[in-house]
């Protein structure tokens, strides 16, 4: 094998990985646009508890059920929604006033305060787990089992290092 057609293949695998750079940015600006519009969340608070904002959902689906022991904080929610705490804080309190979410004493430290999900708001995140799950079976109800594993581990990691990579700077977000 020549020198030239070494070249000429590590330079076409680098038009193929730009392709494909390309094709997931691409895939992510779509991907943005869905996600962005919430049409899941919706369509699940629609028919459980049409009064619940989006962001109160957000908050729920970071806490654990009240049998799971340990909770979350506060500044723990804060964080991981990346918003301000005094936001976060007024997020939990509504959402501790309707009954979807209990105040506790954290077990490996009575001077710290958690939140679990009450039943209600277990039945809210049931409901949409419901959803999410249903729409995507009908997604890749036919892809085989084969694509579906390798797309769901390709994904996950992807999102993992996505998540690391912008929780290391929160100030950079994707640009589309």
């Amino acid at each position: 094998m020549s020198i030239a057609h070494i070249r000429g293949i590590t330079a076409m695998a680098g038009s193929d990985r730009q392709a494909g750079i390309d094709r997931i940015s691409s895939a992510m600006g779509r991907f943005r646009v869905l996600i962005g519009r919430r049409v899941i969340s919706r369509m699940a608070l629609s028919n459980v508890a049409p009064a619940l904002d989006l962001s109160d959902l957000d908050v729920l689906v970071l806490v654990p059920a009240a049998e799971a022991g340990e909770g979350v904080s506060v500044g723990d929610i804060a964080r991981q929604l990346r918003i301000d705490p005094s936001r976060a804080s007024r997020l939990v309190a509504g959402l501790v006033e309707q009954g979807f979410l209990i105040r506790a004493v954290a077990q490996s430290d009575a001077r710290r305060a958690v939140l679990l999900r009450s039943a209600t708001g277990d039945r809210i995140f049931a409901e949409i787990r419901r959803v999410k799950n249903e729409l995507i079976r009908e997604i890749v109800g036919d892809w085989p089992e084969d694509k579906l594993s390798a797309f769901a581990e390709s994904f996950d990691s992807f999102t993992t290092a996505l998540d690391a990579r912008l929780g290391a700077n929160p100030d950079t977000g994707p640009t589309g």
